[in-house]
């Protein structure tokens, strides 16, 4: 009798522990189904350390995320060290034992969050539009938002059309519909954990880099395009800026090839006008800015590296190369956005 009550006492335990583990989920919180579509996002950001619970073991599904919980979330998905500066840059984040404060100051510094507003409303509820700014200012494609306005898809989305096209082609974040995105809708945690999670995998993604020594790129593959016009009295920088990678990019499509051309090219110039071009060799290019006769600089409106002199003749001479922080970041916006492979072309 005795054995038989062990017995029975052992298969309701069981059936008790099977239980509980199906209503704490895949996720781990017991609000989270199984069967929920952000089930896996949500698991996974609470194991890479993205977002924690609510409390009690639950995660605060169909809760909406608030601007100052997503901006937390955006400083441990891009490893930022926490600033606590004295004084908070918004009227509303000054109170330094604040939870959020230290997080809101990381991300102003990092640009995921702007000035343009003396306010950052910690406690208010984000929007989608807010989510995707937000994400892309932290990856530091802001400077790309312009260009990718007019890339839009979603025909209910006014501002930041720039912001929002970056964050689909990315695959981070999707629309309602095909041609809705309903911008001002606030987000829920559910929503923000599949955005946060997606942009984690994207940051992560394999990507192969090989260098063409031959200069030539592979059969199927989308070389992004160089500015070689005149602008003023100085030619324009013959190498591809972040807009051309884009284009590429979203051109070759998921998993495909881009090739970036990064031949080191001398011109020389006379009153605004190109009077030599030619290419030069890695070893002719080491030479020339080891001479220390060139000023060098990095054009932030092209990313690409260059130097330049003015020879007694009063012509100037102009050196255009890709230094690897110019490929690092032309590749990683590569990664970003899906493809598979990039191709430096010297």
């Amino acid at each position: 009798m005795m054995r038989l009550w062990r017995c029975l006492t052992a298969l309701v335990l069981a059936l008790l522990l099977t239980l509980s583990v199906g209503a704490a989920g895949t996720a781990g919180f017991s609000d989270v189904p199984e069967s929920h579509w952000a089930a896996q996002s949500i698991r996974r950001c609470a194991q890479t350390g993205l977002l924690q619970g609510v409390g009690g073991g639950r995660f605060g599904l169909g809760r909406t995320m608030t601007r100052a919980a997503y901006a937390t979330a955006l400083c441990r998905l891009m490893s930022w060290e926490l600033v606590t500066p004295e004084k908070g840059s918004f009227t509303d984040n000054q109170d330094t034992a604040k939870w959020y404060y230290s997080a809101i100051e990381t991300a102003y510094a990092h640009g995921a969050l702007t000035g343009e507003s003396r306010q950052c409303r910690p406690n208010d509820a984000i929007t989608r539009e807010e989510m995707a700014k937000m994400t892309v200012r932290a990856l530091g494609l802001a400077v790309l938002s312009g260009a990718a306005a007019d890339d839009c898809p979603f025909s209910d989305v006014s501002v930041a059309q720039g912001y929002v096209a970056l964050a689909y082609r990315m695959g981070i974040i999707k629309g309602v519909s095909a041609y809705n995105f309903e911008p001002k809708k606030e987000a829920t945690r559910e929503q923000a954990a599949a955005v946060l999670l997606r942009t984690y995998d994207r940051l992560h993604a394999a990507i192969k880099v090989t260098e063409a020594a031959d200069g030539s790129a592979p059969s199927g593959c989308v070389t992004a395009g160089s500015i070689t016009e005149e602008s003023g009295s100085v030619p324009v920088s013959p190498r591809a800026p972040m807009e051309a990678v884009y284009t590429a990019a979203v051109r070759a499509g998921e998993g495909g090839s881009v090739a970036l051309r990064a031949v080191p090219l001398l011109q020389v110039t006379r009153a605004g006008a190109v009077t030599d071009t030619r290419e030069l060799t890695e070893g002719e290019l080491i030479e020339l800015l080891s001479e220390g006769t060139l000023r060098t600089h990095r054009s932030a409106q092209h990313e690409s590296s260059c130097g330049y002199r003015t020879e007694k003749d009063g012509s100037v001479t102009v050196v255009w190369y890709e230094s690897e922080t110019d490929i690092a970041e032309k590749t990683e916006l590569c990664r970003l956005l899906g493809i598979g492979n990039v191709y430096v072309l010297k």
